[in-house]
């Protein structure tokens, strides 16, 4: 197994191949994030009543809408930019860090968003610090082997993403059984409530079948807590694994109008496609 992770974290052969296709799905998916951020004006006009309603005195950073609409701008430039394939160093810290920045302070007017799109912010940090210009790209790398340091930069970036959007699973079905305990697979209440309140037309009709729900109840939490156990012991079925996920999140759109996108949208540059000169076991 220590062996077998070494080789998914440093031995990716695929990596220089595969990256270009995730910075342009990440890159897409921030940038959609960014601009369906409400405009400046609404933070500006809100920010005093969050801060009169927060619980202890701790201050907040306050923008203007128009220090809030560049800060955005440039966050929107910068990802543009290297979305694109620009190269340059500026390009790639002023993405990490204005799209950080950005989203930092969106999370202010509400905490929970972290734990809805902060792996966006992981994962552009992780592609910004290596070199994803092989082809798709305006600025592309000069030809030329790649030295053994670097190969094994872009395969450690890579797993990052890869066992992060694992991780997120993990936790998930983890917290279920934590928090939950064995009655969240067993009694199935939970998944029924959530169906029949906060579930589509579809989810309504499924929460009244019990046995159904408890089955599904039991299956969520089982899938969820063994996705990152079981993608790196059966990691040459990683294409696999990946498409149950977006099976997954296509159904829980379904019946409960959750999307989710900008996690499950990225799997096919993560693990699906082959990449030109990808390694297809």
């Amino acid at each position: 197994m220590v062996r077998r992770l070494a080789a998914i974290l440093f031995g990716q052969e695929d990596a220089a191949d595969r990256l270009p296709l995730v910075r342009v799905s990440l890159g897409a998916a921030v940038i959609r994030t960014i601009v369906q951020m409400p405009a400046g004006s609404f933070f500006e006009e809100t920010q005093d009543t969050l801060q009169a309603c927060r619980p202890d005195d701790r201050r907040k950073v306050r923008l203007s809408a128009f220090q809030f609409n560049a800060l955005r701008l440039l966050s929107l430039t910068s990802v543009g930019l290297w979305t694109i394939g620009v190269r340059h160093v500026l390009v790639r810290v002023s993405a990490a860090a204005g799209f950080a920045a950005l989203n930092c302070y969106v999370a202010q007017f509400h905490p929970r968003l972290w734990n809805y799109n902060s792996h966006l912010n992981l994962f552009l940090c992780a592609a910004t610090a290596v070199d994803t210009s092989k082809w798709l790209s305006v600025d592309k790398r000069p030809a030329g082997p790649l030295s053994k340091e670097e190969a094994q930069l872009q395969s450690l970036a890579l797993a990052a993403m890869q066992l992060g959007s694992a991780a997120i699973y993990s936790q998930a079905g983890l917290s279920k059984l934590i928090h939950g305990k064995l009655k969240w697979m067993t009694e199935g209440s939970t998944l029924k409530g959530a169906l029949a309140v906060l579930g589509t037309a579809e989810g309504h009709r499924l929460s009244a079948n019990d046995p159904l729900i408890r089955v599904l109840s039991v299956a969520t939490v089982v899938g969820e807590a063994a996705f990152l156990p079981l993608l790196v012991a059966r990691w040459k079925n990683r294409r696999l694994i990946a498409l149950a996920a977006v099976a997954f999140h296509l159904a829980t759109k379904r019946f409960l109008g959750i999307s989710f996108w900008h996690l499950w949208a990225m799997y096919p540059a993560l693990f699906i496609a082959p990449p030109p000169k990808a390694d297809r076991s």
